[in-house]
């Protein structure tokens, strides 16, 4: 059996989406519940709770395998095994930030700008103080709860805090003079769990279906018709890895070649493979991408 911790909060929602689109669906009795099953890999507990919770949790083994962020990881200190990683955050695809910020009419360029005995907010005590003492400040930290922003002036000078979009730091007239780390979502793993055998085939299968999951969306199934004789042309403006898929069933002349690439690439690889001579190319969505990258 393995046991799975989720985040509740801010990233449940993306951690849940990914977990279905990987085939994974978290299944529990209502939106606000904390407890939940998958059918798959004898997964019977699966339970959620704070994202800077879960590598705790993982780490004294109350759990095999957790989802959460990166910050939370490095900031708990907890000996874990980092299986897989995601770059996303709460409202888009790209990871967020934990930055260090002071206000916009702050001298300060940089973090060796502040002053000794500077006062710094934030929810990441531990990650704060290593960063300031990395850069020769003598701080105080200051330990926040949440809403970080409003500590400033009366109990801070500057703040860390996790950054996505900046729109909260603009309102209430504050700026970025250092970025600290940038983070996604981690999944992660108890150390002897992931020495099982057993376990440790589960959670890797796992991974590969979160993985074949968030990367598959990202790319299309290009499927192109080319004559025989512009074969080795077009051979050349396919993806690298596409296959020959057989030959029409009008025309026996007529190849069929199949290939996968990455969305962003699709305009200027279907330009080439028509001036090459392919008669047509059709796109196709992907779902999911699995590899067998994860093997170890």
């Amino acid at each position: 059996m393995i046991s799975l911790a989720l985040p509740k909060g801010s990233l449940e929602r993306r951690a849940l989406q990914l977990f279905e689109a990987a085939g994974l669906r978290v299944r529990r009795s209502s939106e606000s519940s904390y407890r939940g099953t998958i059918d798959y890999g004898n997964m019977t507990r699966v339970a959620f709770y704070k994202p800077r919770e879960i590598p705790s949790l993982i780490e004294s083994g109350s759990f095999d395998l957790g989802l959460t962020g990166a910050d939370w990881v490095e900031e708990s200190g907890a000996k874990v095994e980092v299986v897989e990683a995601f770059d996303y955050s709460r409202h888009s695809e790209k990871p967020w930030r934990l930055v260090l910020a002071v206000p916009t009419d702050h001298a300060a360029t940089c973090v060796t700008d502040l002053v000794d005995g500077v006062r710094v907010a934030t929810e990441y005590p531990n990650t704060s103080r290593r960063f300031l003492e990395a850069a020769g400040r003598r701080a105080e930290v200051v330990v926040s709860y949440g809403v970080t922003e409003a500590k400033i002036p009366e109990l801070a000078d500057a703040m860390v805090d996790v950054v996505e979009t900046g729109h909260s730091l603009r309102q209430n007239n504050l700026r970025v003079i250092e970025t600290i780390k940038t983070c996604g979502a981690q999944l992660i793993a108890n150390p002897v769990a992931y020495e099982d055998k057993g376990k440790r085939d589960v959670i890797r299968n796992v991974a590969r279906l979160l993985r074949a999951a968030w990367v598959g969306p990202a790319h299309v199934l290009l499927t192109v018709r080319v004559p025989a004789e512009r074969l080795p042309e077009a051979a050349l403006a396919m993806p690298a890895d596409s296959w020959r898929a057989g030959s029409s069933l009008a025309d026996e002349n007529t190849v069929v070649l199949q290939g996968v690439l990455q969305k962003r690439d699709v305009p200027a690889t279907i330009g080439a493979l028509l001036s090459a001579g392919a008669l047509d190319v059709t796109e196709s969505g992907v779902g999911m991408l699995a590899s067998d990258t994860a093997r170890a």
